[in-house]
Parts: structure tokens; sequence; C-alpha cells
């Protein structure tokens, strides 16, 4: 590569050349740069096909989305102070400079700051109108001729050439309003309220959020010139904001049933229930192993947690059937003040029963009348399938019909019916709410449950079945239902 007079590189293209370098070695406006990065990571971070962020690589911030294999770049300026034509045409022109060095490499360019100069303002409202209209006149491209030739005129009237304009309509896009990230409170402001929008972290607290800012910050003002990978911004964000919960008073409980291994974090406290279980033949304890030894260690260990202390979270982690995880639950109920925090693959975080329930949540029922003079209610939860047919078939094959038959599904069923936690709770709370009333109008107090779902969410259900009788659980033991633990609510 050719040498200039002064030692430096022929600038051509060049990651190293003075445009490109000039963020890192004079750090002018980095402040306002580093906040405008910092308050819209929450939202580019929502975009599927986001994948990296370079920060002064060719120049401000280099978004890259990457959609089905195919990449598209996205380079922004950002200025602190508002933009004069002199200064929006030289952007222009390195906007065009870096396009023309770097063919087909950036598919948008786009300036932020503050605002435009009084001169310039006609241009940018102009513009906006203009690319906001596009869209709905994409069949009808006529309409907007007059439009467009307005907006032109504007352009040329700041001294922007036709190869300029004609740049812009193709690759160029302004934004504005951004004089609060000239102040770091207010800045912080903006990105609590962006981090709060975004679904993995909308039901954080402020102050769950703060760390993540000062966080980010200090990642973005140490990162000049390096690629930060999505998956790496991700879990900065997620250790940071999400660190209160790490801290947050705790115990964690290891309960073995299919399996017996270890955890993280280490036990305060471990149920080996193990020898009760054999997945090869799904082999379940028995009634009896339920209600004389089982049940009494979860009553037991409530009792011990609760003498050590007033800590009500409690960490699970084990392999378990169904039915541990309802037993637990019941044990541990969320009247009590108890909360479970649990692993549910493959989600990335972890389920917790506080989570907000999802509003207006939909359960479905369907009930179908029985013996008038049955005692008792069949339910049946479909939340991984349909297991109406299986369990009317084992009910019938007991000789015991019930007083009706209830099945309960969320909206829809199958292995993404649960979206998150708040899901579950809310339909462990649906459940919770109809089976009561059910019970009552009918005058019944005993329950023949029957659950097909995640295992956090039956931790969920059990956390919430109280005061609503006797609770008989069934676990699949091929080729049909054996009863396991009964509950007394």
């Amino acid at each position: 590569m050719a040498k200039t007079p002064s030692g430096s590189t022929n600038d051509k293209g060049s990651l190293l050349s003075p445009d490109a370098m000039g963020g890192i070695n004079a750090g002018k406006g980095f402040d306002f740069q580093a906040r405008y990065t910092v308050c819209h990571l929450p939202t580019w971070l929502q975009d599927g096909s986001f994948h990296q962020l370079f920060t002064e690589g060719t120049g401000d911030i280099d978004i890259r989305c990457l959609e089905n294999g195919k990449s598209r770049r996205k380079h922004i300026q950002t200025k602190d102070h508002d933009v004069a034509p002199a200064e929006f045409k030289e952007v222009i022109g390195t906007f065009r400079k870096f396009d023309a060095d770097m063919p087909d490499t950036y598919q948008e360019f786009r300036l932020a700051c503050p605002s435009l100069s009084p001169q310039m303002r006609p241009v940018e409202t102009g513009l906006a109108r203009f690319q906001n209209a596009k869209p709905f006149y994409d069949d009808e491209p006529s309409a907007l001729a007059q439009t467009q030739h307005d907006v032109d005129e504007r352009m040329r009237n700041v001294g922007l050439s036709d190869r300029d304009i004609a740049f812009i309509h193709d690759k160029v896009y302004i934004d504005v309003g951004y004089g609060d990230l000239a102040h770091d409170d207010r800045a912080l402001d903006i990105f609590i309220g962006r981090m709060l929008g975004h679904p993995e972290f909308a039901n954080k607290i402020r102050a769950m959020v703060l760390p993540a800012y000062a966080a980010l910050l200090s990642k973005i003002g140490a990162s000049k010139g390096v690629v930060l990978d999505k998956s790496s911004l991700e879990a900065l964000l997620r250790s940071a904001v999400l660190a209160d919960l790490s801290q947050e008073a705790s115990v964690t409980l290891w309960v073995h049933n299919w399996t017996k291994e270890a955890f993280s974090p280490p036990a305060d406290y471990e149920l080996d229930w193990s020898q009760h279980f054999d997945r090869g033949s799904r082999k379940v304890p028995s009634p009896d192993a339920w209600s004389n030894d089982l049940v009494p260690q979860l009553d037991a260990l409530r009792k011990q947690i609760m003498a050590a202390g007033a800590v009500r979270t409690i960490r699970l982690r084990g392999k378990c059937a169904l039915s541990t995880g309802v037993a637990l639950g019941a044990a541990f109920p969320a009247v009590g003040s108890w909360m479970f925090e649990i692993p549910q693959p493959p989600a990335k975080e972890f389920w917790r029963s506080d989570a907000a329930p999802t509003p207006g949540y939909a359960l479905q029922i369907e009930i179908t009348e029985a013996d008038p003079n049955g005692t008792d209610l069949v339910v049946g939860l479909n939340i991984r399938g349909d297991g109406r047919a299986d369990v009317v078939r084992y009910i019938e094959s007991t000789g015991l019909a019930p007083n009706a038959f209830v099945f309960m599904a969320p909206p829809s069923q199958g292995a993404q019916s649960i979206g998150g936690d708040g899901d579950a709770v809310a339909m462990a709370l649906a459940v919770r709410e109809e089976l009561g009333k059910l019970l009552k109008a009918r005058q019944l107090c005993m329950t023949r449950l029957f659950f097909y779902g995640p295992f956090a969410l039956s931790v969920f259900l059990g956390q919430q079945l109280t005061s609503i009788g006797k609770i008989q659980l069934f676990e699949y033991q091929d080729p049909s239902y054996v009863p396991s633990c009964l509950l007394k609510t």
C-alpha cells in the first residue's frame, strides 16, 4: 500500500484512515456517541437480525444485521450539536466516500444529532415526510413526484449537488431529537425506558438497570476499533441487569428423582428420592411412599428453612417428575410468600414464580358431564399435547366415574404453548380460579389431576392449589397412568 509523505497509509477504504480513526484519536463528542449507542442497544437487540456492533470502525457506529445468511450494514455518524448546511454537506461527502471505497457494503447511512440548524430544518422535515410516505405509495411512485421535487429544491438551496441528493434518497436517513444524550441523567432515563420495553427485562426495576447502563457505557468506551458480537453484548446486559437476582437472599434446593447429579449453585438443602424412581421403567413412588415418607420430608424441609431465617426464595435444581413439582409447590405455597427460581430449557433465563402474569390470559376449558352422583372432578391439563382420550380411558378402567371431566389448556397447545414464566404464572392462577369455582358450584372437595406440561409450571401450579380439598395426582407409567401423590390442601 502506498505511503503518504507523512507516513500514513493511502486511506482509500481503510479503517486506518484519518476519517475512520478520528474518534479514536480525538475522542471529541465521544460521550454523546457512547450514550447514543447504549440507549439504542435495547432496541437493536430486539431485532432478530441484529448481529454485531462496531464502534469507531469506518467512523462512529456500524451495525451489522444478518438474515438468511445475508449481511446488511448500517453506518451511523453522531454529532453532539446542531448541524449546519456546511457540516451536513461534509457528512454526506463522507458517506459517499465510504460508499465508493466499499461498494455495496453499506445499505444505509444515518446522521444522528440533537437537531439541525434553522437553515437545515426544512430539509429534515421535508425528507422525513417523503421517506415516511414512500411505503404507502410504493405501488404508485408518481404520487410523490411533486413532494420529491420540493424536497430536492430544499436540498439544493443549502448547497447539495444532484449527486448528493440522489445518494440521500437512496441511502441516507436523519435522526434528530437527541439533546438529552448530552447529559448522563437524562440519557439514563431513556436507557431505562427502553430496557423496560425489552421482553426479557420488562419486569426489572430501575435499580437493576443502573448497573447495565454503567457496564455498557464502560464497555463501549473501552472497545474503540473492536467488533462486539450480539452474544457478548447480550451476556454483558444479562449479567448486569440480573445481578440483583443473584444477590437476592435465597436458598438452593437440590431434589433428585430420575437422576442423582451435581448442579450449580451448590445445594443448601438436598432431597435424594432417586431410590423411589426409575427412568427406564417410568417407575414412580407408590401413594403410600408419597404420603408416609416424601410429603412429610417436604413439610419438615419447609419448617427447617423457616427456622433458619426469613428467606423465602428457593433456587430449585434437579430432574424431577411432574408430581414432585406439584407437591413441592404445594409444600411452599404462594400464600406463604414462597418464590421459586427454576431452569426451564430451552429458555435461557430461569422461570420465576413471582413473574408478572401475562395480561388477559385466555384459559381454554372443556367440561363433559359424567355421573351426577360422582364425588369428584377429573381435571386434565393439556399443555404439551391433547391427553383427553388417555385420561378418559384410564378413568373408565378404574370404574370410578367422576362428577365431570374438566380439561383445561392454554390458548394453543404444543411445546411453545407456554411462552415463559409470565404465561406459566397466568395459567397457574387461572387453573386455581376455575377449579375453585367448579368445586364450589358442585359442592365437591376431591380432584383427580392429570398434568402434562413444563416442570416449572407444575411447581407454580402446586403453589396456587390451596384450600380446595384433596388432590390426587397421577403419573404416566406405560401403558397407562398410576396414582402418585395425594395432596390435602
